[in-house]
């Protein structure tokens, strides 16, 4: 027995030198092969598989479409801005939240009557807002974990207006807003370091012939960002500034569809150009890819590995994985929502859903716990 195996050995030797050398007749050439292990034939890749769904949570019917889901504050635990009404009180505020098995909701904290815009850090941590006094307005930051409130910036209205378009970064790090100066119409960028505690402002130039400013993302560097722009004849687009000493310049500009824009990384970002294509733009090499068509809605997991998606003219949710220019599986995972928000979840295995519930064109199968009209809901992967 022994001397068959090394027999096989030596006769396998044998052909892969034959192999090699029959090579060099057709001129010098180098190959690396490679033969993985069975251990290696058998690992499972976790991030290969398509998406399946486990379990789909209906969230309770006291949340309606006139409260504001914020977000997610843990992998299984999102918080919104929940209408309260009260015996002999007009109707009050409430920031809760609401954890899996997403049945019943638990107050967080009271929110000013004042206070507006919030927008939650996607690290679920804090919560920044605008507060309006008689003197103006002021921005401020709240953490969640202590209910402290801090003031970042302050905007007398006789030489300053706030304009609400708070955004974070996706690293929750840095903070960004629009205000304009009341006598010349100046419009600039403020940016508050939650690191640093510092807060910064930066004037928009270029910016004159671009349009109206309708939302702000700001990059994880917190040197770039990108604006999407409406022109009196209704077109959009989006533009990519960069700080420059104290100014912002205009670097990249193109026409989209609507206010749908994403960071990949600093050098790479998406948007919903016109008639559903979702573009990617590499700033470093000035190359556009296309990663879909006929997009309605999308939105990257915070790893920004996977997207959730809808199609225009179709009523189901897609989910899939981006790899290079790619997106793998696009794997059906609800149907019968037209989505107004998808939020996927910190440990990017949930997705929080809202939007109206209209009937499947595409499948005659019933649907399984499909949520009322305008009822939040969230789908859990395996």
């Amino acid at each position: 027995m022994m001397t068959n195996k090394r027999f096989i050995r030596m006769s396998t030797a044998l052909l892969i030198l034959i192999v090699l050398m029959s090579g060099c007749t057709h001129g010098q050439r180098s190959e690396t092969i490679v033969i993985p292990s069975t251990e290696e034939n058998h690992t499972s890749d976790q991030g290969s598989r398509s998406f399946q769904v486990k379990t789909i949570y209906r969230l309770p019917a006291s949340v309606t479409d006139n409260d504001e889901m914020l977000g997610w504050s843990a992998p299984d635990t999102v918080i919104g801005l929940f209408k309260i009404v009260r015996s002999s009180e007009r109707m009050k505020r409430n920031l809760q939240r609401i954890s899996i098995p997403y049945e019943n909701l638990t107050n967080v904290q009271n929110v000013d009557i004042n206070t507006h815009s919030l927008e939650l850090s996607p690290d679920g941590k804090y919560i920044s807002g605008i507060t309006k006094t008689q003197d103006g307005d002021s921005l401020t930051v709240i953490s969640l974990s202590d209910g402290q409130h801090k003031e970042v910036a302050r905007f007398n209205s006789r030489e300053q207006l706030l304009v609400q378009k708070l955004s974070w970064s996706s690293d929750s790090r840095y903070l960004s807003y629009l205000f304009t100066d009341s006598n010349s119409r100046q419009e600039s960028l403020g940016i508050y370091d939650t690191d640093a505690d510092i807060t910064k402002d930066y004037h928009l130039t270029g910016f004159e012939n671009t349009g109206n400013i309708t939302s702000v993302k700001i990059s994880d560097d917190g040197r770039s960002m990108l604006f999407t722009m409406v022109q009196s004849s209704r077109k959009s687009s989006v533009v990519l500034g960069i700080i420059n000493g104290s100014e912002v310049d205009v670097q990249y500009e193109h026409q989209t569809g609507g206010e749908q824009i994403a960071w990949l990384n600093n050098e790479q970002f998406v948007y919903l150009g016109t008639e559903g294509t979702l573009y990617e733009y590499d700033r470093r090499n000035s190359e556009l890819s296309v990663l879909l068509e006929n997009v309605e809605r999308f939105e990257f997991s915070q790893n920004r590995k996977y997207i959730a998606y809808s199609l225009n003219e179709k009523d189901s949710i897609f989910a899939g994985k981006l790899q290079g220019k790619n997106i793998l599986y696009e794997e059906p995972v609800y149907h019968g929502i037209n989505p107004s928000q998808m939020l996927w979840s910190p440990d990017n295995n949930s997705l929080l859903v809202n939007g109206e519930k209209i009937y499947s064109r595409l499948s005659r199968t019933p649907m399984v716990a499909s949520p009322s009209d305008h009822q939040p809901f969230i789908i859990k992967f395996q």
